[in-house]
């Protein structure tokens, strides 16, 4: 790594940290790009070396935060993970489950902004579900599925994060197998099974 790669990362670093501030104390409408370089502590110049603008900054933000939150979902558990989790009925969480607490956790002033954009939220959701539908056989069950992890990180955020990740990791995973129990099995109601 050459000593301009180290500064462009460090002139990123602090745009980033400082930025991540801001949105942690105000709405991302009354942030300035002055504001940024300010509490950054780089010149305006540095700041538009790498972002076109504070917009440009939230975007790539968001596609590389959201991008290592997705890319978990990406990673396939084996047969044999699943039927151990399976067989400690949720107590056991997923590992990759822990991997998305943490990643909640670790970014949690960047989420705690950004779920309070309902198009964020929106998107966010349509990701998750478009990876809930490799793992569940049924649309029904991956949309039930992506929208229940969603609220579960919302409320989690929203209290402030309590207990470990490997504490919420394994609630989600409870919550999870309730949805998954029998979920290969899981067939779509008829008119005749919906009869009272």
């Amino acid at each position: 790594m050459t000593v301009t790669d180290r500064h462009e990362l460090s002139a990123r670093w602090l745009i980033t940290e400082a930025f991540t501030a801001l949105l942690s104390a105000m709405p991302f409408e009354k942030i300035s790009v002055h504001a940024i370089v300010h509490k950054a502590g780089i010149s305006r110049s540095t700041f538009y070396l790498h972002y076109q603008d504070k917009f440009d900054l939230l975007e790539q933000m968001t596609e590389s935060i959201t991008g290592q939150l997705l890319a978990v979902y990406e990673a396939r558990m084996t047969e044999e993970q699943l039927q151990t989790v399976k067989a400690y009925e949720g107590q056991i969480p997923i590992p990759a489950t822990v991997i998305i607490c943490d990643h909640i956790r670790n970014h949690e002033r960047f989420y705690r902004n950004r779920f309070q954009d309902p198009r964020f939220t929106s998107w966010l959701n349509n990701e998750l579900l478009e990876r809930f539908q490799r793992i569940y056989e049924n649309d029904a069950q991956a949309a039930f599925a992506a929208g229940g992890t969603l609220a579960y990180m919302g409320r989690w955020l929203l209290n402030g994060l309590p207990g470990t990740s490997l504490e919420s990791a394994q609630q989600l995973c409870r919550l999870a197998m309730l949805s998954l129990s029998d979920g290969h099995a899981w067939k779509e109601p008829t008119i005749d099974t919906m009869k009272v």
